[in-house]
């Protein structure tokens, strides 16, 4: 057995011992591993770790020096030397051995809500005036900044900033981790509670709505969130003519100069890829595409985090140790600006430096291909997109906005399971009355199994008997062709909907409930239509209403003829147009924007429809095919009368608001409650005249919530006069 070997074996036994908090025997096998390798990294960190816990101070700084001469870059190395460092002599022994040096004399007098924006600088004295404006225009009034060995005016320009504290090193950029470590330093004296933000000088931070609200207005709302760290992806930003030609002059927005990025943002996904498990980890990108197909491209960034001992801070901020749950569900991006004309002569230097990551092996393959092509350029039609704003780069999943709301998320269907283009899914609840209509409209036109998969699925309940009658029902309507589940328990609207896409296998998904119906052709005719436009989400039909005396109404006709519905979002946001019974929808969809929305209650639909619009286009057919039944018995008439549907309604708006493009979701969403008061309106208008006062009244009052306008106000007032034993002036 080779010495290597020998001493992988040595070292399990060890973290065998240690893990079993067997101190002596662990240290005895870390020792006799590092005999045996003398370059273990692994079997240095842990005997330092246990030196360091047990005081040894001396041989916690001799092991875990050793451990940095080995590799410089393990973040959890660096944490804990300087731990030792300042459990040894004081912070100040720290900031010696890592060469920082303080080069500015102002007091630094932190608040604690200030931000901290932290950058390490070389030769940066071009990007910086507006670099520096970026942030101070986000709210940010501190700078950490470390010089590292600048020949340009660099320091001399910081040093003027009244919001800039500079400290400079001579320390090796790849021995302090790629600046982590001096950070760690910087912070452990400076930074512990504060939200600090640690990106290069050729990097402006972006976030959801970064338009409206400022960076510490984000940090106050992750503190409501109890949140400690915002992820975000390093989106590389060119221009569409070669690189050499790309000129920057100081002061200048770099968006203007390099305003494109690629659409497709990264070619490799690793879920829960990174070293703590608790993040998503993306890599590749332009600089894949165009420098090395093979290339490690690291496009997964922590750059904002909220400071404790605690906190690792990884080389390049690309993960983080904070618990999955303390890691913010909204994300950024950090838009990266190396590819100015400067770009050529940094490679030249960085490669013969060898300072960042694997000796600068990246800059040897850039240097290679731009050696190779003076007028290299990034752009290419097929692949680049015009930067826009922060809604354009969540629509492109780039970023995350931050979901208060749940969409519960549904699962694709196993590429080995045979698929029918129709998923037709009835749902029943506790009666019978309606459901074999239901069932041999679909039947009547429903092609071979492989065609169409119909399914019933009761929602639960507590009489059995029914249930049975149901099932009796379904089987003698259906025989074999229709499939029969039962759900162990009532769940309601809308979970029972989610259950429904859940169990749908077909590539477009059509959900009724027990008391629609559709006419002949409904699902040929909307195959036709969605056939023809094969980028639209989902297709659907005008539709007649019921009313309890068998009268026919017909919903609002959106045109005249069959196609793709043009500002169809503006309309959908405002008010719910049709029923679930006249809309298909491509169960795809459901896999990417999640299922039916349970804060939504009783209008899940609509906020369904809503979302979908934001993403997709939708196919109209004019003729009414389907049938929506309105009766007193209908779960939905209950929940007019008793004002629980304008309730939902204001929420279902609330939600869509946090989705809707930033540019008119405070007018759609305003129109939407406008609408929806004068809907209360009528509800309680039709409450007064069957004489239910009390649910005029709730339903008055909801819609006054929905907007309290002079209009409005004196509507309802005229409304409330009606109600005789009801004192206006208390109300």
């Amino acid at each position: 057995m080779d010495k290597k070997t020998s001493a992988e074996l040595k070292f399990r036994l060890a973290r065998a011992w240690h893990l079993k908090g067997k101190i002596e025997p662990a240290i005895k096998s870390y020792q006799e591993t590092i005999k045996l390798q003398s370059d273990h990294l692994q079997a240095h960190f842990y005997l330092g770790k246990i030196y360091f816990q047990q005081k040894q101070l001396d041989l916690a700084l001799q092991i875990l020096i050793k451990a940095i001469n080995i590799d410089s870059n393990e973040a959890e190395i660096h944490k804990c030397l300087i731990n030792t460092l300042i459990e040894k002599n004081g912070i100040d022994y720290a900031f010696e051995f890592y060469q920082l040096q303080r080069q500015d004399s102002k007091k630094i007098n932190l608040q604690s809500r200030d931000i901290l924006v932290c950058v390490v600088v070389r030769n940066e004295a071009l990007r910086l005036p507006y670099f520096l404006s970026y942030y101070r225009e986000k709210g940010i009034a501190k700078f950490f900044i470390i010089d590292n060995q600048s020949t340009d005016n660099t320091k001399e320009y910081l040093l003027i900033q009244n919001d800039v504290y500079l400290w400079q090193s001579n320390l090796s950029f790849n021995r302090a981790n790629f600046g982590s470590a001096w950070f760690e330093v910087l912070l452990r004296k400076y930074g512990l509670n504060h939200w600090c933000l640690i990106v290069d000088a050729d990097e402006l931070f972006f976030y959801p709505n970064a338009e409206k609200i400022t960076i510490p207005q984000l940090c106050y709302k992750l503190d409501c969130l109890q949140k400690r760290a915002f992820t975000c992806i390093l989106l590389d930003m060119y221009s569409d003519i070669p690189i050499k030609d790309t000129l920057y002059t100081a002061g200048k927005n770099f968006v203007e100069v390099c305003p494109y990025f690629d659409r497709q943002f990264y070619h490799n996904k690793y879920d829960l890829g990174s070293p703590y498990k608790n993040q998503t980890i993306y890599n590749g990108g332009v600089r894949q595409r165009i420098f090395n197909p093979h290339g490690d491209y690291y496009l997964s960034k922590v750059p904002l985090i909220k400071y404790s001992e605690d906190i690792v801070l990884t080389g390049g901020q690309h993960s983080t140790n904070c618990p999955i749950e303390e890691i913010a569900s909204e994300s950024g991006c950090l838009l990266h600006f190396k590819f100015f004309s400067s770009f050529y002569d940094y490679v030249q230097s960085e490669v013969i430096r060898k300072e960042h990551f694997g000796g600068g092996m990246q800059y040897t393959q850039y240097a290679k291909v731009i050696n190779e092509n003076e007028t290299l350029t990034l752009y290419d039609p097929q692949h680049s997109v015009r930067f826009q704003n922060s809604q354009q780069l969540v629509e492109l999943g780039i970023m995350n906005r931050h979901r208060e709301f749940e969409f519960p998320q549904i699962f694709p269907i196993k590429s080995d399971i045979e698929r029918p283009f129709w998923s037709v899914i009835i749902t029943v609840y506790n009666r019978l009355q309606y459901l074999e209509q239901a069932l041999i409209s679909v039947l009547a036109q429903a092609p071979h199994p492989e065609q169409m998969q119909i399914e019933v699925i009761n929602d639960g309940g507590a009489d059995k008997g029914i249930q049975e009658q149901i099932e009796e029902m379904v089987k003698r309507v259906g025989g074999e062709r229709i499939s029969f589940y039962k759900h162990h328990e009532n769940v309601g609207h809308p979970h029972i909907f989610n259950i429904c896409l859940q169990r749908a296998r077909g590539y477009w998904v059509h959900i009724l409930h027990d008391d629609d119906w559709v006419k002949p052709r409904f699902y040929e005719t909307l195959r036709q239509g969605i056939e023809m436009e094969s980028n639209i989400g989902a297709a659907f039909c005008r539709h007649f209403i019921v009313e309890n005396q068998g009268n026919l109404r017909l919903s609002i006709l959106e045109r005249d003829t069959t196609g793709i519905i043009d500002d169809w979002l503006g309309k959908i946001a405002t008010l719910c147009r049709f029923q679930c019974c006249s809309i298909v929808v491509k169960r795809e969809v459901y896999e990417k924007l999640g299922g039916f929305c349970p804060q939504a209650k009783s209008a899940f639909d609509w906020e369904m429809w809503k979302r979908i619009a934001v993403y997709y286009p939708y196919w109209y057919e004019p003729q009414p095919l389907a049938y929506f039944r309105k009766h007193s018995e209908s779960e939905s008439a209950h929940l007019i009368a008793s004002a629980t549907q304008i309730m939902d309604t204001r929420k279902a708006i609330e939600i869509s608001k946090s989705y809707l493009p930033l540019e008119s979701a405070e007018i759609l969403s305003q129109k939407a409650l406008d609408n929806y008061a004068i809907i209360a309106l009528k509800y309680a208008q039709v409450n007064l005249n069957k004489g239910e006062n009390e649910y005029a009244l709730v339903n008055i009052q909801e819609g006054l919530k929905c907007n309290p306008s002079p209009n409005i106000e004196k509507c309802l007032t005229v409304l409330l006069k009606q109600i005789n034993k009801i004192n206006v002036a208390e109300f």
